[in-house]
């Protein structure tokens, strides 16, 4: 008994240390937390964003504005290669915040918290496809040298835990590097991810994926890595992002 607290003695005294020298911080402010917050400061918790609601597109989830409206503009006028998808939250205000700073300044611990959210609000979507995989939008090995992790397996790793679900890095790869998506036209997009991905064979074990990603914008990368992993003989392709632009 008195060996057993004495180790936990020492472990919280290891904590407040740790807390001391490196300070854990709110994943969206970036604010140093107190000692009873866990991954928002208390100003932050009454700000936190709603999902997107409905009306929403069938397909693709963006937000749209008309409740007789199906599609979204992009996937009524655009065949997509994926069977279903559903981004979380808009791109915008303390979500892309957040986002960025995991992205470009190394908050590799906001991918834990990003990633809780996606379980919990991507669960019905989740539980609707059933997937047999889940795989992570792959980034080049040269962004991974300089950034150290790909932001996308940081959430994916928490729905696979969440849900039980295999986790597969090894299936689609990034072999070929790319401009910045965001700076270039759909076609361009299109142009930019040719050859741009390999999909091993052993992918075709599995009848249904879901591909995980950080941010959905047109779908271009969901879409062309969708077509591969059909072309490779998988049934089914769903995505899930954590957030996604707006509709049309």
């Amino acid at each position: 008994m008195a060996a057993d607290c004495r180790k936990r003695k020492v472990g919280k005294l290891a904590e407040r240390l740790l807390d001391w020298v490196y300070p854990r911080r709110c994943a969206f402010c970036d604010g140093i937390l107190g000692r009873e917050e866990i991954y928002l400061c208390r100003s932050c918790q009454k700000r936190m964003p709603y999902p997107v609601g409905e009306p929403r597109c069938k397909s693709c989830g963006k937000p749209l504005a008309d409740k007789e409206t199906e599609y979204c503009w992009d996937c009524a006028a655009h065949e997509q290669s994926y069977d279903r998808g559903l981004g979380l939250f808009l791109y915008e205000g303390v979500m892309k915040d957040s986002l960025m700073r995991v992205k470009f300044h190394g908050r590799k611990e906001y991918g834990e918290f990003l990633g809780k959210l996606m379980v919990r609000y991507g669960g019905d979507l989740i539980r609707q496809v059933q997937p047999e995989v889940i795989i992570p939008v792959p980034i080049h090995k040269r962004k991974r040298s300089v950034r150290g992790y790909n932001q996308a397996e940081l959430l994916a790793d928490e729905i696979s835990s969440g849900f039980s679900i295999p986790l597969r890095t090894d299936l689609v790869l990034r072999k070929k590097f790319t401009k910045a998506q965001k700076e270039l036209s759909r076609e361009d997009r299109k142009k930019n991810l040719k050859q741009a991905f390999y999909v091993d064979e052993k992918v075709r074990k599995y009848r249904k994926v879901l591909l995980v990603d950080d941010i959905y914008t047109t779908g271009s990368t969901i879409n062309i890595i969708a077509a591969k992993l059909k072309q490779q003989g998988v049934k089914e392709v769903f995505f899930l992002t954590l957030c996604i632009g707006k509709g049309m």
